[in-house]
Formats: C-alpha cells, sequence, structure tokens
C-alpha cells in the first residue's frame, strides 16, 4: 500500500508540475497580446468618452449648429456642390442664391420653398423670388416679409426687375407692384427692364466658390460628424464590423486578463499532514 500510495503521490505531482509548466507557457504568449489588446481598446474606449462628453455639452461648445467647412470631410459624406448657383451682386454687398438658398454676406438668410429665381436690392431691403413666393429681406439677413398668392402674388415667377417700380414676369405675363408692394397689376412695360440677372466676372467667380462650400456646409454639422464617429457610423459598412471587433477585443482582453490574474496569484502553502 506504501509502495503504491507513494507511486501514485509521484504521478499525481508531476502531473500538475506539467500542467503548471503549460500554464505559464500559455501565460507567456498571452502576455503582449494582452497588452496589445488593452492598447487597443484603451484607445477606443478614450475615443468614445470624449466624443460622448462632447455630445452631451454640443450645446455650450456650439458644435451643434457649427458647420463643417471642410471639403475632404463634405466628399466623404457624399454633400456635392449646388446645381444652380448665382451670383447676384459682389459688392458692396454680397447677394447669392444656390437652389432654394438665399446668401447675405456670406451668411444664409433665406430657405425658400423652391429654387431661387431672382434677387435685386431696392434701397435698404433685398427681394428674392422662386416660383410662387417673394421674400424681402434686410441687409443684416433678416426675413422681414414672405408674400404668396393669398397676398395677390401672381403664380409661375420667372424673374424680378427694377425700372423704378418693381416688375415680375411669369407665366402668365408681367406685373407691376405698387410703392408699397402690396398690390401687383397685370401690365405691359414700355422700356426694357433690367431684369435680375448671374453677374460675371472674377470677382463673382471667387464668391461662388466660397458660396458653394458655405452652400455645402449648411447640410453638415460638426454634431452629426461627433455623433457618427460616436456611434460607429462614420466607418460606413465597416462601422459594424468595427465596433464587433472592438467588442470581442474586450472579451478577450476580460478572460486573458483573468487568467493572468489566476496564474500570477501567488500559491497557498500546503499543510503537512501529521501521523
Amino acid at each position: 500500500m506504501t509502495q503504491k500510495h507513494h507511486s501514485n503521490r509521484n504521478n499525481s505531482q508531476k502531473q500538475k508540475s506539467h500542467t503548471k509548466r503549460l500554464g505559464k507557457k500559455l501565460a507567456k504568449q498571452l502576455r503582449p497580446w494582452h497588452r496589445r489588446l488593452g492598447i487597443f481598446c484603451a484607445l477606443f474606449i478614450m475615443l468614445m468618452a470624449i466624443t460622448g462628453v462632447v455630445i452631451n455639452h454640443s450645446n455650450h461648445l456650439s458644435i451643434d449648429s457649427a458647420p463643417v467647412q471642410q471639403a475632404w470631410l463634405l466628399d466623404y459624406y457624399g454633400i456635392t456642390p449646388p446645381n444652380k448657383l448665382v451670383i447676384y451682386q459682389a459688392l458692396p454687398l454680397s447677394l447669392a442664391s444656390s437652389d432654394n438658398l438665399v446668401w447675405i454676406q456670406h451668411r444664409l438668410a433665406v430657405e425658400a420653398d423652391s429654387p431661387i429665381k431672382g434677387m435685386i436690392t431696392v434701397g435698404k431691403m433685398i427681394l428674392a423670388v422662386d416660383s410662387n413666393n417673394l421674400y424681402m429681406v434686410s441687409q443684416d439677413g433678416e426675413l422681414m416679409e414672405k408674400q404668396d398668392a393669398s397676398m395677390g402674388l401672381p403664380r409661375g415667377i420667372e424673374a424680378i426687375g427694377f425700372d423704378g417700380q418693381i416688375w415680375l414676369k411669369t407665366q402668365g405675363g408681367y406685373f407691376m407692384a405698387d410703392d408699397d408692394l402690396i398690390e401687383w397689376t397685370k401690365a405691359m412695360p414700355f422700356a426694357p427692364i433690367l431684369w435680375s440677372q448671374a453677374l460675371d466676372t472674377p470677382a463673382a467667380q471667387a464668391e461662388s466658390d466660397t458660396i458653394s462650400l458655405l452652400a455645402r456646409s449648411s447640410h453638415l454639422t460638426w454634431e452629426r460628424v461627433i455623433l457618427d464617429i460616436h456611434s460607429g457610423r462614420f466607418f460606413g459598412s465597416f462601422g459594424p464590423w468595427f465596433m464587433d471587433l472592438v467588442a470581442l477585443s474586450l472579451i478577450v482582453m476580460a478572460i486573458s486578463g483573468i487568467y493572468l490574474w489566476v496564474q500570477g496569484r501567488p500559491k497557498k502553502k500546503a499543510r503537512v499532514s501529521r501521523y
């Protein structure tokens, strides 16, 4: 019995020693991968934490309304230049339109119901028209009044002009406004009217590039970009796979961390049995 007992004890000790060596070998191989995954996950968690804090305070940081003006980022989001961009005046006041947007001094003043047909300056007031509306805007870019068919404005507007009086060219003919821009009377002009038209000068070309970028920027804010980074949508179709990779890395790091902790903790001394 004694010899058999010693033999079993020796086999058990050899098995434990072999298991211990395998455990140490595995722990040695796991440590560098654990560190690499830790660095990768730490960077990602820092990114999520920073973007989360910024999103929580987006109103105070004014990024909820801050437009993105980096062309490469606008290209990445697929935001293209406007289909129709017209510069009506470059100096002393910049007047332009891009599709249905009215720009005064490089600031968005009006978002019209349809593409802008023309803009003119009358005294200190700026008039812009789309197919069925007239917009009265101050030089500071403040919308003062909007007229439509319910206020007697003719429909199907094609152009706006000025010859001492305000004229509208429509699909149904020509209409002249009274001095207060309240009543519109169908009439036939006796002399050629200076209709609103695009400005074609080197200064206008420079303005066109500026307005094009501003028009694109109006469709994207920094809050949207940061939200997309935080959620992973910024990375497109790769985003969900990237999130899965990070989640898997966190799981592997947690399991390997527990294993390394178990392998590294001090062993309890076995009690010596006395017979």
